[in-house]
């Protein structure tokens, strides 16, 4: 059910990315391209990352957004997020809050929480996997 929640959420950003660009293959590419103001879209191939879920099949989740706002933090550490409502298998409200975390190292963090609506209180736990840039998470400009 975990993976589902993360198919939705990708699934909803691919019409965006049809025109890819130039592949940033660096952090400093890539927060180079951003503090520029260019355009960066991000894909995610979750089957390339490893999940937080001990024994877990790999993923066969992919998909991608553009990154709208981002946070660099004074380690060096590239932030950015995303926030949609969906509906969960049973046809029930949900919204969904993924953070990206990209890393001074090339490696970076994939996180998902999901809330049920309208109480927003958590539905399970949260879901993470370990990606790094060009093996999980490839971004581009243009």
């Amino acid at each position: 059910m975990k993976h589902y929640y993360a198919a939705a959420l990708l699934a909803l950003s691919l019409p965006g990315l049809a025109h890819a660009g130039e592949t940033l293959s660096s952090l400093p590419a890539i927060t180079h391209a951003l503090n520029t103001g260019a355009s960066v879209a991000v894909v995610i191939d979750l089957g390339q990352c490893k999940s937080s879920v001990a024994g877990a099949e790999p993923s066969k989740t992919k998909g991608g957004k553009r990154i709208d706002a981002y946070r660099i933090t004074a380690d060096g550490t590239l932030a950015f997020s995303d926030t949609h409502f969906t509906l969960d298998r049973a046809n029930k409200p949900i919204e969904q809050f993924i953070r990206y975390q990209v890393r001074a190292d090339g490696t970076a963090g994939f996180s998902m929480t999901t809330l049920s609506v309208p109480g927003y209180q958590q539905v399970g736990d949260a879901v993470s996997y370990e990606c790094a840039i060009g093996k999980g998470l490839s971004f581009f400009a243009g």
